[in-house]
């Protein structure tokens, strides 16, 4: 009853992906920052916002509570809320100047919600109230990654020009977890202070480390241009981890982030070798995939 895939429309363009109310889906567009909302047992959807002006959608992250997606705008260096009720736009947080910041990712807790920028040391938090709703006004807080947090390339793996990216968060919210791409490195890091601490897995780096999540003390590493998803077993204190697998699919076309169903994962396929970042591929195809824990 459930697709292997969720067609996505030709040219979308996608990068982030959310589970929403009952079998509801998310995906944003990079390039023109429209929403598809569709449902992940029928396969059935459609486009749900449209954008009234320019705008980017990358990392996505739906809070029960409200009823409200988290958006993370890329380039317009900015991050938005949207209501899934009506589509209607809640709020909109201008991080920076457009242009000179990328706002990779998002997630929420309990407590707040978190933005990555993929080319600054910086989280940016908006804190929530117990019942999920935006204070007013709206409140913007930046936390400085210091600790184990680099921004110097790891010349051992290929780099991309980005750093933070995939974020997610414990169920008690004293931790966050954030991938750095060109590291190849996984940390935790305290939502209060920014302080980060690298998790120790023997060694081991993650090329093309990219969206992430975190079920349990097991954690998905999306490594989009190799195609998988890294399935890392952390201690009980997030200090160390070690890979126990990988998931692959050989419907996988360079996927960028991934949510969770049960025990199903979606992982969004960006098709970055059809459809380079940067330019407009009306006629590319782009998808969904559903595969096992």
């Amino acid at each position: 009853p459930f697709p292997e895939i969720l067609e996505l429309p030709d040219g979308f363009q996608p990068e982030g992906i959310a589970i929403g109310n009952a079998h509801e889906f998310y995906v944003g567009s990079t390039v023109s920052g429209r929403i598809y909302k569709g449902n992940i047992q029928t396969g059935k959807g459609g486009v749900f916002v449209v954008p009234s002006g320019p705008m980017q959608t990358a990392g996505l992250s739906y809070d029960a509570r409200s009823g409200y997606l988290f958006v993370a705008n890329a380039f317009m260096a900015a991050g938005s809320v949207y209501d899934t009720g009506t589509g209607e736009l809640v709020e909109t947080f201008n991080f920076a100047v457009p242009g000179t910041a990328f706002i990779n990712d998002v997630v929420v807790s309990r407590e707040a919600a978190y933005f990555t920028s993929s080319s600054a040391p910086i989280i940016y938090k908006v804190p929530l109230q117990k019942n999920g709703e935006l204070y007013e006004p709206t409140q913007v807080t930046e936390l400085n990654l210091t600790g184990d947090f680099s921004m110097v390339p790891n010349l051992d793996i290929p780099n991309l020009g980005v750093f933070s990216n995939g974020i997610d968060v414990t169920p008690n919210g004293k931790h966050l977890i954030l991938a750095n791409t060109d590291r190849g490195e996984i940390y935790r890091v305290d939502p209060v202070s920014g302080k980060t601490v690298l998790i120790d897995m023997g060694g081991m780096v993650l090329p093309f480390a990219d969206g992430i999540l975190l079920d349990g003390k097991t954690l998905y590493v999306v490594q989009n241009m190799m195609n998988l998803v890294a399935v890392i077993e952390l201690d009980d204190g997030l200090k160390s981890g070690s890979l126990i697998k990988t998931i692959t699919n050989p419907e996988f076309g360079i996927p960028t982030t991934i949510a969770e169903f049960g025990n199903l994962l979606y992982a969004v396929n960006a098709h970055f070798d059809l459809a380079p970042p940067g330019g407009f591929y009306p006629e590319v195809e782009f998808e969904v995939v559903r595969v096992q824990k």
